[in-house]
């Protein structure tokens, strides 16, 4: 069994490294939107010919000696935004979105992609055109080096290097099913009555970054000192991001090592955190309660979640599965009665129809577990961990306009979640029930 892991590391650039970074990435974005406006160009000619990523890719020494300057940073990372814009176009023939323009600062990163091109030593790394450079290798590669990624946050460069390495088949893990409800007061509900906390923001926190971003609208537009503030911002929200990530990967590290079956919910997240509706003029309705609601919604990054237990379960020998979220949370676990008003708070459930009384989060996570088994993965009722093909049901599913429909269901069923406090504490564990 072939496995690619990555494994990333801190650079310490000197000041011209850095620079050659930046320039570096400069001109990638540059190259991407290029060849971008050259394929739209192209389309909309009467007799269009049909563009690959090797034809453009052979126009780079003709559009060197226009530019100059691209030729002061290596060949490779701008060949390989070639061939990004190439695989955007492919996902978009698949039904994907249209490839966008890149902007100053979304990507902040280029990749080598031929182990030929660095060289990782202990203690520093080769890299095209900037040398060696400083970095901490924390801990040791396993296996061999394909390519190499150089990305920065804030002030900070980080290196990631994708290894392809040969392991066994992982033998079936024989750990008990566990069902998962992604909440906002309560980030991940397991269905044992596990409750596993995960980093979130305070109200001290979006104070001190709204301050840190008023400074940025005081200063003087394209001014150094602009620069530092924007700086300053940018470090607060990698500092969020890390101690976000760090407690997802421990989370889900330990339910993936534990666990033979992963139920989770197959949430529309992009269709949850839409904006409400209205405009300047004509505001719309809980404008303010919504954009709390996306704000502890992308605090708690499902998504993020989902793709580390996907990618771990393949590792331990687990399975998951993502199933349909409607009314898992008004379904009575008892005698599976569906009621709205079963749930009377963001941590009580009582049926209307038997009486049942029982934690909200764990009486969902409860009825993920038994769809989940139920179906068993199956195509068009739950989608496996398959990335391609859970994609392709939710492109069709958006056709027949059920996503947008499920994804308020699971906005309005989420908004009982706000309610409950949102602490900024390291991840810990208690149980409920």
């Amino acid at each position: 069994m072939i496995m690619l892991k990555a494994y990333r590391y801190r650079l310490y650039p000197t000041s011209e490294q850095e620079t050659l970074f930046r320039q570096t990435v400069g001109c990638c974005r540059f190259v991407y939107n290029l060849c971008l406006d050259q394929r739209k160009l192209e389309r909309h000619r009467s007799n269009p010919r049909r563009l690959t990523a090797y034809d453009q890719i052979s126009e780079l020494t003709d559009l060197k000696a226009e530019a100059p300057w691209l030729r002061e940073v290596p060949h490779h990372a701008l060949c390989q935004a070639i061939i990004d814009l190439d695989k955007a176009f492919k996902k978009f023939f698949a039904g994907a979105g249209f490839p966008k323009f890149r902007k100053r600062g979304d990507r902040n990163s280029f990749r080598y992609p031929d182990p030929k091109q660095f060289k990782p030593k202990q203690g520093r790394i080769f890299l095209p055109k900037a040398g060696w450079v400083t970095w901490v290798q924390h801990c040791p590669m396993d296996g061999k080096p394909k390519a190499a990624t150089v990305s920065r946050e804030a002030d900070c460069w980080y290196v990631s290097i994708q290894c392809e390495m040969e392991v066994d088949e992982p033998r079936p893990n024989l750990g008990p099913a566990v069902g998962i409800d992604i909440g906002v007061a309560k980030p991940l509900t397991l269905s044992t009555g596990e409750v596993i906390e995960l980093p979130r923001s305070t109200e001290q926190g979006r104070h001190k970054l709204a301050a840190l971003q008023r400074k940025v609208a005081r200063k003087t537009k394209g001014s150094r000192n602009q620069a530092r503030a924007r700086l300053a911002v940018a470090r607060f929200q990698a500092r969020l991001a890390r101690r976000r990530k760090d407690a997802a990967h421990k989370a889900t590290t330990r339910i993936a090592k534990s666990h033979g079956v992963i139920v989770i919910e197959n949430l529309m997240v992009r269709n949850m955190t839409a904006s409400a509706a209205g405009t300047v003029e004509q505001p719309g309705r809980n404008v303010a309660a919504k954009s709390g609601l996306n704000r502890s919604i992308l605090d708690v990054a499902p998504y993020q979640i989902r793709s580390m237990l996907e990618y771990k379960a393949a590792w331990y020998g687990s399975r998951v599965i993502a199933v349909n979220p409607a009314f898992t949370s008004q379904m009575c676990r008892v005698c599976g009665s569906i009621h709205p008003d079963n749930r009377t708070s963001q941590a009580s459930f009582v049926c209307r129809e038997c009486g049942h009384e029982d934690n909200a989060d764990l009486n969902a996570a409860t009825n993920i577990l038994r769809l989940g088994l139920k179906t068993g993965g199956r195509p068009g009722v739950a989608c496996e961990s398959n990335r391609a093909g859970g994609r392709k049901q939710e492109r069709r599913a958006a056709r027949r306009g059920s996503s947008v429909l499920q994804g308020r269901e699971s906005s309005r069923r989420l908004l009982m979640h706000e309610r409950g406090p949102s602490t900024l504490t390291d991840s810990g564990v208690h149980r409920i029930g």
